[in-house]
């Protein structure tokens, strides 16, 4: 943030510093405040009793020491500091390696046998703490449970004149202050102190708990912080040996980065049908009724990534990993080999018991401590099994986080429903999900088979035809349905059916092979035929060629005849003596 230049009321210029923020080194809460806690200010934590208030500000002191060596006061107004130092030895801190004068505990509780006559005030507490402050250089305090002390004071007035002076203190002082305080709002006077406590702070951190039927949800919400925008809504957040985990949820799509390369699903035909099987780090949805393969298809692609050489692990809800590796074997996959080789992990969580921001928490703590490059999570459904009202956000969440970090995330989802034309998933992950693949049952006289559509596949050209699911000893297939007559037939009506149609197809055969030799023969006839038409008229061709030269040659045996006569008669006309005539001629 850049200083704010402004004018003050003689007309001269200033500049305004924004808020300086200091980290309290909680991965989520930093990220929804836009870096932490305004520094050099009030803020109070205000939340009902077990929300958490204390080990909040202690876990902020406890980090500020340890990462920036700054040391801290810590006022208690409610607990003996033996039994704060006993609560904190529960969490993985090593506060054990801490204490004066880097963390400063003041014992402030007032004794139950205590009696108030005359004025009371803080200022002799305040100057024991800035001598503290001045020997150690402090730069954090927590006032812990300071409702109990004022609950003391039965005058409310006096309240807010002892919670000014604290204010007035913490200002002159430089100090980053944090104050808890119980939110019961069980009778006016409670009300009247939570709505001043939030007057007079600059930032304001309520802890709260949201009940179902089955379960309870922390959350931490950011009532007011002058000065700098904060999300308003209340976040999930987890209390385990680490301490308050604060879950975010980003109101942006982060660029994931982006894969060409493809993973095999596990089974070849289903790889053909998605144009060469899953794209490297995209999130895989399989949904699909209870008992329609869904485990198989996530141990499928479990066994071919690593069998690839991809670290790989797969988080199973209410299934051990010795019944997981057990019930693969049967269907021809070998996952123990992998365990061996140390390629693949498997993580049984229970889903009942937890929440959904447990599972979130520890399923984020494992993937970080083994940083896989492909998962499985069987089912993802399980998110939901407390009815928390965060599920759907975590399961969007945590898909988010693996897309970031270029996991390959394959996760099953259980539907109610058992009927096959039921397209919906019930952790509602399909939104962000790149693949989507959707298994169900097709009943048809008396059997119930298994079929297996792709919803969706982004960047991928992908089938959109059904196809039947079988599983056998040999491992996953994916065989074509037969569609006739506007019927999808699978299992025993698809082989009876083919049968049936083999035999109409060996009976059109032969026919076809019969009228086939009938036209052969009728050819081959039809051709001798022709082949005598053609001898036959050659023949009379001959015939007529030797007619026609007969008959020329009796005309010119003819011809020969009358011309030898006529010579003949000739010569026998000049053996006669001729007469002569007076006239000189001859007769």
């Amino acid at each position: 943030m850049t200083a704010l230049a402004t004018k003050d009321s003689a007309g001269s210029q200033t500049t305004v510093e924004p808020v300086t923020k200091m980290p309290t080194e909680m991965e989520g809460f930093d990220l929804l405040t836009g870096g932490g806690l305004p520094a050099g200010r009030l803020t109070t934590i205000i939340g009902p009793p077990g929300a958490g208030k204390t080990v909040f500000t202690l876990q902020t002191l406890v980090n500020r020491q340890k990462y920036h060596g700054e040391a801290c006061i810590f006022v208690a107004f409610e607990e003996s500091v033996d039994r704060i130092r006993r609560n904190i030895a529960a969490f993985n801190w090593e506060f054990g390696t801490l204490g004066e004068p880097e963390f400063n505990f003041v014992d402030a509780r007032i004794s139950v046998d205590a009696t108030i006559s005359g004025t009371f005030d803080l200022s002799g507490l305040l100057a024991g703490l800035t001598g503290i402050q001045a020997a150690t250089g402090a730069r954090n305090i927590v006032f812990d449970g300071i409702d109990m002390l004022l609950t003391n004071l039965r005058d409310e007035q006096l309240e807010r004149v002892e919670l000014t002076r604290v204010n007035e203190w913490i200002a002159t002082s430089g100090l980053t202050a944090f104050i808890t305080a119980k939110s019961f709002a069980s009778s006016g006077r409670d009300q009247a102190r939570a709505d001043f406590l939030q007057y007079i702070t600059d930032c304001v951190i309520e802890l709260a708990d949201m009940k179902t039927p089955t379960a309870v949800s922390r959350t931490l919400r950011v009532l007011k912080y002058r000065g700098s925008g904060f999300n308003p809504n209340p976040q999930p957040c987890v209390i385990d040996e680490t301490g308050i985990n604060v879950i975010t949820f980003r109101s942006a799509r982060t660029d994931y980065p982006v894969y060409t390369d493809r993973l095999s699903s596990g089974v070849p035909r289903l790889d053909a049908l998605l144009g060469g099987g899953y794209l490297r780090g995209s999130g895989i949805l399989v949904s699909g009724a209870p008992g329609t393969a869904k485990s198989s298809l996530a141990a499928s692609f479990a066994d071919a990534a690593c069998a690839k050489g991809e670290t790989t692990l797969l988080i199973s809800f209410d299934e051990g990993s010795a019944q997981i590796v057990r019930n693969m074997a049967w269907i021809g996959i070998d996952l123990q080999r992998h365990i061996d080789s140390q390629m693949l992990r498997i993580e049984s969580l229970l889903s009942s018991g937890q929440n959904a921001e447990n599972h979130f928490i520890r399923i984020r703590d494992i993937i970080r401590r083994t940083s896989p490059r492909c998962l499985v999570i069987d089912p993802i459904s399980a998110f939901q099994s407390a009815l928390s009202p965060f599920s759907q956000m975590l399961c969007e969440c945590l898909l988010d986080e693996l897309k970031t970090a270029g996991i390959t995330a394959l996760c099953t989802s259980l539907l109610e429903q058992k009927a096959g034309g039921i397209e919906a998933s019930a952790s509602q992950v399909s939104t962000i999900a790149d693949t989507w693949l959707h298994v169900s049952y097709v009943a048809h006289e008396g059997e119930r088979n298994r079929a297996l559509t792709i919803v969706k596949a982004r960047g991928t050209s992908h089938s959109n035809q059904v196809r039947e699911l079988v599983i056998g000893a040999g491992g996953i297939t994916l065989v074509d349905v037969y569609a006739a007559e506007g019927a999808v037939l699978m299992g025993t009506a698809r082989a009876q059916k083919e049968a049936e149609n083999a035999l109409r197809d060996t009976a059109d055969d032969v026919l076809s092979q019969r009228t086939k030799l009938r036209l052969e023969r009728e050819l081959e006839e039809l051709s001798q035929s022709v082949h005598l038409a053609k001898m036959e008229l050659e023949w009379k061709e001959r015939e007529a060629a030797i007619l026609k030269r007969a008959d020329a040659e009796r005309l010119v045996a003819r011809r020969l005849a009358t011309d030898r006569r006529h010579v003949l008669r000739r010569l026998d006309d000049d053996l006669e003596t001729p007469t002569v005539l007076p006239s000189g001629g001859r007769v």
